[in-house]
């Protein structure tokens, strides 16, 4: 195993002296035994290593990577997610104003989502909170999930639900 500290731009190194220092090349990078011997030095990096993580180059994979920082949004940012929206939040399309609108990233930060405008969209409090961290594919299902247990909770025995409930099953 070949673990480096990268930022995905930058390795890290350590000087003659000790000192830590950002190396393009990853053959100049420091390298470590473990994961967690790379992790203790991350951590006591300080804002030398912020925003780095561990990376196997033998399998070209993250092993560990420190919660990324969420990044704050201009007012004029905030108004074109706003604006692009028409104003609705994008999970539950209620009407929102712009003092109420949350930033909620579609694809979330710690499953490896971008800061980006792009992967971001306008959403509710209450919204943004109940997404939380889950990807928008599993959202859905899970919305649908606890839309079908309480229809199917109030209306079990009803005709109109079995019918309904048949030609929802089929187009999920």
């Amino acid at each position: 195993m070949a673990l480096v500290i990268t930022n995905g731009f930058f390795y890290i190194a350590e000087s003659d002296n000790g000192s830590i220092e950002k190396v393009e090349e990853e053959r100049k990078a420091k390298q470590f035994a473990s994961v967690s011997k790379a992790i203790q030095f991350i951590k006591g990096g300080g804002n030398k290593t912020r925003h780095y993580h561990v990376y196997d180059s033998e399998t070209n994979k993250i092993c560990w990577q420190s919660q990324r920082r969420r990044k704050h949004y201009s007012p004029e940012v905030r108004k074109m997610i706003y604006d692009k929206a028409d104003g609705r939040c994008a999970l539950c399309g209620r009407k929102i104003t712009l003092s109420d609108m949350t930033i909620d990233h579609i694809v979330p930060l710690n499953r490896n989502g971008e800061n980006s405008v792009n992967n971001l969209q306008c959403a509710c409090y209450a919204c943004n909170q109940f997404k939380s961290n889950i990807l928008p594919e599993d959202f859905m299902e899970r919305i649908t999930a606890i839309f079908m247990y309480q229809m199917e909770k109030k209306y079990s025995g009803k005709i109109r639900w079995r019918i309904v409930h048949k030609v929802v099953r089929n187009l999920i």
